[in-house]
């Protein structure tokens, strides 16, 4: 009978290592799989910090051409505006003193009929 109750306990004793054994793989695996999520979290965070540093990078440059090529159309319109302006000063004269003619001698041809 001692040898049974000898088995019983190394019986015993296996299983609660057994026990053991699953416990702390158990842990183990649970680590492991925490660590990967937050490696994961840690991860996409830094892609997602660097893809909204990429899409500022590509917003200020855009802004920034937005706004050389902005000042380059009003220094252009100014341009033109100038020489609109002094086509008119140079035209307008020979015109006005055309058109007041040509009123002034239908004028006088009506009055003469």
């Amino acid at each position: 009978m001692s040898t049974l109750n000898e088995v019983l306990a190394v019986l015993l004793g296996a299983e609660s290592e057994a026990k053991r054994i699953v416990s702390d793989s158990r842990r183990e695996s649970e680590s492991f799989l925490r660590s990967a999520q937050d490696k994961f979290a840690i991860e996409r965070t830094n892609q997602m910090a660097n893809a909204r540093e990429q899409a500022k990078g590509i917003l200020e440059a855009a802004m920034s051409s937005a706004g050389t090529e902005a000042k380059q159309i009003y220094e252009m319109s100014k341009e033109e505006s100038s020489r609109i302006q002094k086509r008119f000063e140079e035209n307008s004269e020979p015109i006005i003193n055309f058109i007041a003619s040509d009123m002034a001698e239908k004028y006088i041809s009506k009055g003469s009929v």
